[in-house]
């Protein structure tokens, strides 16, 4: 369990600090969707997140402060988002790269998801046995990107059941 929620976390934030830092017209785009910052903080806060996310990834070979770490910035993304929401800001969320998505509940409900992997992780490292074996890897790393790849496109997935629900 702890290797799968290591795999799953490293490529979210792996994804995430890629789309953000590819080029500069990235970092710039991200940035200006901190509408919720005053316009000088939004380019350092950006950058600040987007190596946040960077270290995320390199700690998870240390899976206690891996895991740490995504803890904290995922309830700071998740207050910041709520935040948003509560004062009405329809931000587009920037979490991947481009999207027309504006901040909402369904940002809230993936990085909850992503908060509960944290905590998965964590009573996995609380209940480790020692090193996985081979097996035990050969199921936790494909169900880390597969985890991983259903939540980095969470947005479009949880879009295509709104719009069904919506048009019923």
């Amino acid at each position: 369990m702890l290797v799968a929620c290591q795999v799953l976390l490293g490529v979210v934030f792996a994804v995430s600090a890629f789309t953000k830092l590819r080029n500069g017209a990235a970092v710039r785009s991200f940035a200006a969707s901190l509408v919720m910052l005053p316009e000088g903080l939004r380019l350092p806060a950006a950058g600040a997140v987007a190596v946040g996310e960077a270290v995320a990834v390199v700690l998870m070979v240390v899976p206690q402060a891996g895991l740490t770490l995504s803890a904290i910035l995922l309830a700071g993304f998740t207050v910041v988002i709520g935040v948003s929401i509560r004062q009405g800001v329809r931000a587009p969320c920037r979490c991947f790269g481009f999207s027309a998505t504006p901040l909402g509940r369904v940002h809230l409900v993936r990085n909850s998801l992503l908060l509960l992997v944290v905590a998965l992780g964590g009573t996995g490292l609380i209940y480790s046995g020692g090193p996985p074996a081979a097996a035990g890897l050969a199921v936790a790393v494909p169900a880390g990107l597969a985890g991983a790849i259903m939540l980095i496109a969470f947005d479009d997935i949880a879009g295509l059941f709104m719009e069904t629900r919506g048009s019923v």
